[in-house]
């Protein structure tokens, strides 16, 4: 028999506990070549702190569920069902299912090209205030915002004519 990819589904926030747990099983009931491979899919959130400082965090692309590779027998089954936090294998009639290579292909695509996102708390047509002298007064209208590069555009009023400014993320406040 050859190993495959099957999807668990497990109880919420538990994906990382369970994946550890699957390994650990694994060494205790010597099924190594039963089960190769446990994988959470996730991606980085990169935000930043008041201080311009960034914080990288994991998020679950697909909340509850995890990935095992393996070789299903009745005995890597049984341990895998009944890992704690497992609530259900993707199956039908009894038999769990593979996921489809084409399906694993997307799956990883997808993680490359998502393999970090940006959060942050400005947006187009916001208004914000410039926190450096000599602008700090007013009350200017976002025109774009570039997560990647951490700057946003203002059009601001310098000298009777609006003009485009360029500043950082940590320039600024929104209102």
């Amino acid at each position: 028999m050859k190993a495959e990819w099957y999807v668990i589904q497990v109880i919420s926030w538990t994906e990382e506990n369970v994946r550890q747990s699957l390994f650990q099983r694994r060494e205790s009931f010597s099924l190594e070549e039963y089960i190769l491979d446990v994988f959470v899919p996730t991606h980085d959130i990169v935000s930043v702190r008041a201080s311009w400082e960034k914080v990288k965090k994991k998020k679950n692309i697909f909340p509850w569920y995890i990935l095992v590779q393996m070789v299903v027998t009745n005995e890597s089954w049984y341990i895998v069902r009944n890992t704690p936090n497992v609530t259900w294998f993707l199956w039908a009639w009894n038999i769990p299912v593979p996921v489809s290579w084409e399906e694993l292909a997307q799956l990883k695509w997808m993680l490359e090209k998502n393999s970090e996102t940006f959060a942050t708390k400005f947006k187009v047509w916001d208004l914000a205030t410039i926190t450096k002298w000599p602008f700090e007064w007013n009350d200017w209208v976002i025109t774009e915002v570039n997560d990647k590069k951490w700057y946003i555009k203002l059009n601001i009023n310098l000298l009777g004519r609006d003009t485009q400014v360029e500043l950082d993320f940590s320039q600024i406040k929104v209102k």
